[in-house]
């Protein structure tokens, strides 16, 4: 059975202290490590660009519409699939992105060959036995996740040294109800949303080890496709 894992990012601004690629290198990273638990499977390049409308009052977001999505994404999908890949995991690197479980849907309507991660049970999961201090809905965007995971990528050389710890920031903004709507602006003055102080790479070292060893468990059930 052929499995393909797909990363998808987003360029759009991080705060200060972060590359606007973050969500790309998470994607790559955790699509990388769940390549090498599953045997004859492989990662195809990252799609760097996304939905980041929400952050355009911030300069950085470069953004895809919708539809533009969609076609990207079911193109790449059906050229694996005439390359004989029988399973595609999704690996979502920008929590913005809902409309990648709706292409999912559509495209399994009659088998299930394709499946989006992580899912925000495998997050919560990852930050409770990495030890963060506070839950990824609180420290949802340039956090101290994201930073952690950074400052890992970078000890390993991974990717080069690209993050501002001078410019770090805690934001706590726990209610944001209308952020579909007016977007990031009115809930953090740097454009981040977490606490970057509490960031290391140790941390990030765990967050990234554990979700990928929780997304896992859901794509052996995912291949095995019991129900």
């Amino acid at each position: 059975m052929g499995l393909a894992f797909f990363p998808i990012g987003s360029l759009e601004q991080h705060g200060p202290h972060l590359p606007i690629g973050t969500d790309s290198f998470i994607a790559q990273s955790i699509a990388s490590g769940l390549s090498k638990k599953f045997p004859n499977s492989f990662v195809v390049p990252t799609l760097p660009y996304s939905s980041s409308f929400e952050h355009i009052g911030f300069p950085g977001a470069i953004s895809l519409r919708s539809t533009t999505i969609i076609s990207v994404v079911q193109d790449v999908i059906h050229s694996l699939e005439r390359m004989g890949i029988q399973k595609i995991v999704l690996v979502n690197g920008h929590g913005g992105n809902y409309l990648l479980g709706n292409i999912a849907q559509e495209m399994n309507v009659d088998k299930p060959y394709v499946f989006v991660t992580p899912n925000r049970h495998h997050w919560d999961r990852a930050y409770e036995k990495a030890e963060l201090s506070i839950s990824i809905s609180r420290d949802m965007h340039a956090g101290e996740g994201e930073t952690s995971i950074l400052l890992h990528l970078i000890e390993e050389g991974i990717i080069p040294s690209s993050v501002k710890p001078d410019k770090y920031m805690d934001v706590d903004s726990p209610n944001r109800p209308l952020l579909q709507a007016i977007g990031m602006r009115p809930y953090t003055s740097t454009g981040a949303i977490g606490f970057p102080t509490r960031a290391s790479s140790r941390k990030g070292k765990l967050l990234l080890q554990e979700l990928i060893n929780q997304i896992s468990i859901t794509v052996e059930e995912f291949l095995g496709d019991k129900h």
